[in-house]
């Protein structure tokens, strides 16, 4: 397995930390629990453990980028308890400077041993792009919408070299290629994750949630 998670990677030489293989294994396990209808205690007992946090400080195990999609909470969806993740939300789980700011702060601060790039299915980010990439000269409402549309836009373009954009699932490929997207520019543009992951300390990867079943795709 790649330092960075990163699918058809060949850089299998780089050992990755037991801390890095668990913490990926710890939101598995949390999302098996959620997805089979079952709790673990600590998301129960969150405000007994408030205090507790506010006193000692956090030391979240793993960085999640997810969409702001109402049905994508991190928390919940690896059922994990309070101070467990560090949880990064916008639209389209983009990549922009504010953003990988936001995991650069978590890996310096927090020790956190995973970052994972969150997509889902029937994702509104996604939708909206394929719609403007279907007629790009229906303008959009604003200049911020251009700006997220501008930046989920590359991953559509990508899934147009193996899909039909009227194809039933190009939506669900242009998601795919979009937390790839996120993924890839993490490693490219920030320095610091490159190299955590390039020495083993952390494990970056890309996962899916499919909102019917609850469940999650590591990629």
């Amino acid at each position: 397995m790649s330092s960075t998670g990163a699918p058809g990677s060949n850089d299998s030489a780089i050992p990755v930390s037991p801390a890095a293989l668990a913490a990926l294994e710890r939101l598995r396990e949390g999302n098996r629990r959620f997805a089979g209808g079952v709790r673990s205690i600590d998301p129960l007992l969150a405000h007994l453990k408030m205090a507790e946090l506010a006193v000692n400080g956090q030391k979240p195990f793993a960085v999640v980028l997810a969409c702001s999609d109402s049905r994508v909470p991190a928390e919940m969806i690896f059922d994990q308890g309070l101070g467990d993740l560090f949880v990064i939300r916008v639209a389209g789980n983009v990549i922009a400077p504010s953003l990988l700011a936001s995991i650069e702060f978590a890996l310096l601060n927090f020790g956190s041993s995973a970052v994972v790039v969150l997509g889902h299915t029937q994702c509104g980010a996604i939708h909206a792009t394929v719609e403007h990439v279907r007629n790009p000269l229906e303008p959009l409402p604003s200049a911020n919408l251009e700006e997220l549309i501008s930046r989920v836009r590359p991953a559509v373009e990508r899934a147009l070299c193996t899909h039909q954009i009227d194809e039933k699932d190009f939506d669900r490929a242009a998601m795919v290629e979009n937390v790839l997207r996120s993924h890839r520019l993490i490693t490219e543009q920030s320095l610091i994750a490159r190299d955590l992951a390039e020495a083993g300390k952390i494990a970056i990867a890309g996962a899916v949630l499919d909102i019917s079943t609850g469940l999650v795709e590591f990629l």
